[in-house]
């Protein structure tokens, strides 16, 4: 099976509205559909770009302004996917969990009229203390098209990428938003490493542009489509990237029969031989006193 996959860089643009926002949404799609892709990765907290719209609102007030789009953009992911034929990964944005409680969610829209929701389960500190977002407590089902997707430092822990691959995921989606390039190395060393230990591919997709004010002072990354490190891919690990800060698509076509082929006749086999019984840790050794080495 081949599948030609799309992780978009996303510029944020000044909204006037929210046809704005979701014009911007459709152009992603267009161009996505144009070059032939049938699944398209949109980044981190995108939805933040709605933020023009109330200049005035306070950080800590942004999730609740920010979750009253929350409906919408699932019931335009939902239409848009049935329409164009593509499987959205619709990068994240906020959503009430309980009372003045809010979470960072994704949304995955199939053509077939599925949608799948998971919110982000490690927050940064900014989330935490600032948003006071509500963690997520565990991770999707995948998709029929052995999707899955974990929202940026998600990415960063190895235990929730080995899950979703142990039920059958292929292709992990990381949506992203990172302000400088400490975040973004952390990101994008952390997605080759998923790709490296598990074997799969990654499409990793960046928030760009500025609010010129917190939560969007700066932003650092690109967008791209990851391999395990092998002699059957490019070298670098990269099949296709955006440049870095431009928006734009980073397209490649994935070849999953080759992908198996690596995994079980490869020169190494990460994901075969990851058993975790074969690793024991030494037990702590106590010095002997020097008076009982003599």
């Amino acid at each position: 099976m081949t599948l030609t996959v799309a992780a978009s860089a996303w510029q944020i643009r000044h909204a006037r509205g929210d046809g704005d926002f979701f014009g911007h949404m459709y152009d992603h799609v267009q161009a996505a559909y144009d070059a032939g892709a049938k699944v398209l990765v949109l980044p981190e907290l995108f939805v933040l770009e709605l933020l023009s719209l109330a200049p005035d609102v306070e950080e800590r007030h942004m999730p609740e302004f920010l979750a009253q789009w929350s409906s919408a953009i699932e019931d335009w992911l939902l239409r848009i996917s049935a329409s164009s034929g593509i499987t959205l990964v619709g990068g994240s944005y906020f959503r009430k969990a309980g009372h003045k409680r809010f979470q960072n969610v994704t949304a995955t829209a199939t053509p077939q009229g599925v949608l799948k929701t998971y919110a982000k389960n490690k927050l940064t500190s900014y989330e935490r203390e600032i948003w006071e977002l509500q963690p997520g407590e565990g991770l999707a089902t995948l998709t029929e098209e052995v999707i899955g997707s974990l929202i940026c430092y998600d990415s960063e822990f190895p235990e929730a990428c080995r899950l979703l691959v142990q039920s059958g995921m292929q292709l992990l989606c990381v949506p992203t938003f990172t302000e400088d390039r400490y975040g973004y190395e952390r990101v994008r060393v952390s997605c080759l490493a998923r790709a490296l230990e598990n074997q799969i591919f990654v499409a990793q997709s960046s928030l760009l542009g500025t609010l010129d004010r917190e939560p969007v002072p700066s932003t650092y990354g690109s967008s791209a489509i990851l391999v395990p490190s092998c002699r059957e891919f490019p070298d670098g690990s990269v099949l296709a990237e955006t440049s870095l800060g431009e928006e734009g698509l980073a397209v490649a076509k994935l070849d999953f029969a080759l992908l198996a082929q690596i995994r079980s006749g490869g020169e190494v086999r990460n994901w075969a031989d990851r058993d975790a019984s074969s690793w024991s840790a030494e037990p702590k050794q106590v010095p002997k006193r020097a008076q009982d080495a003599s």
